[in-house]
């Protein structure tokens, strides 16, 4: 389930470079504010299959106008926000939140909620063409020095798209999915992708966003 938010402000606002790290804490709260029991399973456990997985993801926020500054990016309302899960108790619980708080604080910024509307399942058979709406990681590690170091990957690299391929298995087999035959995830960057920086719970990652076909 995809579910896209629209916030409103008095004026433009700026948002710091880190915020998808509070868009992050917003996320996870306001889940927990609606249904405290799932709230904790999803901070505290999540989902395993060989790794924990939360099955939650959000885009960045987009909006009619921005401008980067040194401290930020100035963005104009409407925002528009999208978040997805193919479990419905997280959306659920959100989407409770947002309707009944009427607000989203980030950080000493507040926004307005206008509205909160479920999109519909895309038709995902042939081959199309697509485009991130938030950084899209793929990473490895390596030692170095008897240390665990991670190596951030770009769509060039070979290990790429190998790296998807079994995160998306892995979070298959953690939802109780099974395939009888191989399946092969094919990611074709079209173009040329942008890097981006940025901090999630206090570690730096490196992501990149662009278009892709399958």
């Amino acid at each position: 389930m995809r579910v896209r938010a629209v916030f409103q402000g008095e004026e433009p606002v700026v948002l710091p470079w880190n915020y998808p790290h509070l868009l992050h804490g917003y996320l996870y709260g306001a889940i927990a504010r609606a249904n405290p029991e799932f709230g904790t399973f999803l901070h505290e456990e999540g989902f395993t299959a060989d790794h924990r997985y939360k099955l939650l993801v959000f885009s960045k926020i987009f909006s009619k106008e921005s401008k980067a500054l040194p401290g930020g990016l100035k963005v104009t309302p409407p925002l528009t926000w999208w978040f997805s899960s193919p479990l419905d108790a997280p959306i659920e619980a959100l989407v409770k939140t947002l309707v009944l708080e009427g607000e989203v604080c980030l950080g000493n910024i507040r926004l307005y909620v206008e509205k909160v509307e479920i999109e519909g399942i895309p038709d995902i058979s042939g081959k199309m063409l697509c485009e991130t709406i938030s950084p899209v990681v793929a990473s490895t590690g390596a030692k170095k020095e008897g240390k665990l170091v991670k190596r951030f990957l770009s769509p060039d690299d070979e290990d790429f798209r190998r790296v998807i391929e079994v995160n998306l298995l892995r979070k298959a087999k953690a939802l109780g999915i099974t395939f009888d035959h191989t399946i092969n995830i094919n990611i074709e960057p079209v173009g040329k992708w942008r890097s981006r920086l940025f901090t999630v719970q206090g570690t730096n990652v490196k992501g990149y966003e662009g278009r892709f076909c399958d």
